[in-house]
C-alpha cells in the first residue's frame, strides 16, 4: 500500500464481493490504501481492519438503497461503487418462469439502479457497472441474462445524465477464468478461445486492473462509457 495511491484512505463500495472476481476487487482495493465496503450474500471475507462486511440480499425490493444507507454509516462517507454482483442463471426463454426472469431483472439492473439514485445523495464520484459481452451478442440459452446486461448498459448510459456530475462507467467483460473453469466447462472454454483473436480467456487480475483505471483521475472526463473488455470477441461472434 502506498499514500500515492489515488484510492488512499477512500471508500469503495463493492457489491457481490465473495465471488471470484469480487474477492480480487476487495483484496487489491484494501491494498492501496482504501476503506471497502462489502457486499455479500453467501460466503465469507476474511476480516481486515479496512474492511466492512455488509450481508445484503439484493434479491430484496429496495436493498440496494439500503445497502448504500448502511455503508455510509458503516464508513462515514462512499466514493466509488462498483455493482459487481450478478444473477448468472442460465434461462431457456422458452421455458423460464416469470419469476425465475424477474429475479434475474432485480438482481441485474433494478438493485444497481436503486445503488446508483441513493448513491448521488451521499457525494459517491464515481459508479461502475460490470457488464458483459453477452449483452451485445448473447449464446443460444442466455437471451434473458444479455437482455438483462443490456439493460444495465442503458441504465449506465442514462444515469450519467440523469446524476451528473455523479459519473457512471460501464465495464462489459468477456470470459474471465477461475480454478477449475477449463475441466468444468471445457466446450464453452473452447468456443471462447476460438473466438478471441487473443485465444485466452481473461483474468480476474485484469479485470481490476481495468477497473482502476476506470475510476481513477486518469479517467475522470468519461461518463455513461462502457468499456468491452473481452479479448477482441466483440470483433467476431461465438
Amino acid at each position: 500500500m502506498t499514500t500515492s495511491s489515488p484510492f488512499h484512505k477512500k471508500v469503495i463500495l463493492i457489491t457481490g464481493a465473495s465471488g471470484l472476481i469480487g474477492r480480487h476487487l476487495v483484496d487489491r482495493y484494501l491494498s492501496l490504501g482504501a476503506i471497502v465496503c462489502a457486499q455479500v450474500n453467501t460466503g465469507d471475507i476474511p476480516a481486515h481492519e479496512n474492511l466492512h462486511v455488509i450481508a445484503k440480499d439484493l434479491a430484496v425490493p429496495t436493498s440496494g438503497t439500503s445497502l448504500v444507507q448502511e455503508a455510509v454509516s458503516r464508513a462515514g462517507s462512499l466514493d466509488f461503487i462498483i455493482n459487481n454482483a450478478a444473477n448468472q442463471a442460465v434461462l431457456d426463454s422458452a421455458t423460464a418462469t416469470p419469476d425465475q426472469i424477474a429475479l434475474m431483472h432485480r438482481i441485474n439492473v433494478q438493485a444497481p439502479s436503486e445503488i446508483i439514485d441513493e448513491a448521488s445523495r451521499h457525494g459517491v464520484g464515481v459508479v461502475l457497472n460490470i457488464s458483459s459481452v453477452e449483452a451485445l451478442n448473447p449464446r443460444p440459452g442466455h437471451e434473458i441474462y444479455g437482455a438483462s446486461k443490456a439493460a444495465l448498459d442503458l441504465l449506465t448510459k442514462s444515469a450519467s445524465r440523469t446524476y451528473a456530475p455523479m459519473r457512471t462507467l460501464g465495464l462489459r467483460l468477456g470470459l474471465i477464468g477461475g480454478p477449475g473453469i477449463d475441466e468444468g466447462w471445457p466446450e464453452g472454454v473452447a468456443a471462447w478461445k476460438s473466438a478471441s483473436p487473443l485465444g485466452r480467456y481473461g483474468t480476474p487480475d485484469e479485470v481490476v486492473g481495468v477497473t482502476e483505471f476506470l475510476l481513477s483521475p486518469a479517467n475522470a472526463w468519461a461518463t455513461g462509457s462502457t468499456y468491452d473488455f473481452d479479448g477482441g470477441v466483440g470483433s467476431s461472434s461465438w
